[in-house]
């Protein structure tokens, strides 16, 4: 793991580029902390991935600690041939739709709770719905998002979010804006 620190655009708060790299040559799950706090990435590119991180004090290698790494289950979808695609009457739901609920710290160490439904629209399309919830007021989540392969990925206002399959009853979901907040959600 790289660590790069960088310059933050508020005061008093600070951040670094990590750059993961794994053995694994397939997908991986990296766990780590950082001053405490548990992290994860999962590498669904290969086997290297970037994230950032922010902080109140400057953040370095030596404030990443118990770094792991998994080896993250294959989820392999097949492709519907062009002759047989479904008529929006005869789309099939996928691995993702459902309700999903999860909760973890953001960037700034807040406790956060998602509540996610996600529900197939059209092929590659899904329906993203649910709440944010925290030491402030719950946030309402509405989106259109994209399935690409075993991630979905949407834009809610100024914030990107995945969620990628870990196994038919979990999911890594990761979300980054102004912050970032990385947690394992469940199927509900």
């Amino acid at each position: 793991m790289a660590v790069k620190p960088v310059e933050a655009t508020t005061l008093g708060s600070y951040a670094a580029e990590l750059k993961f790299t794994s053995s694994a040559p397939a997908c991986s799950k990296v766990n780590y902390y950082v001053d405490g706090t548990p992290y994860f990435n999962v590498l669904v590119s290969g086997n290297t991935g970037t994230d950032s991180i922010w902080g109140p004090k400057q953040i370095g290698r030596s404030n990443i600690t118990e770094i792991s790494c998994q080896v993250c289950k294959q989820v392999s979808i097949t492709p519907v041939p062009e002759d047989k695609k479904p008529v929006k009457s005869e789309l099939k739901p996928t691995l993702f739709d459902g309700q999903w609920a999860g909760a973890g710290n953001n960037s700034f160490g807040s406790a956060q709770r998602w509540t996610l439904s996600f529900a197939t629209t059209a092929a590659g399309q899904a329906a993203i719905t649910g709440t944010m919830e925290g030491s402030f007021p719950t946030v309402p989540i509405s989106a259109s998002g994209t399935v690409s392969g075993s991630t979905l990925s949407w834009k809610d206002q100024q914030t990107l979010c995945s969620a990628s399959l870990l196994t038919d009853v979990s999911l890594a979901f990761e979300c980054h804006g102004q912050g970032s907040v990385q947690m394992v959600m469940k199927r509900q």
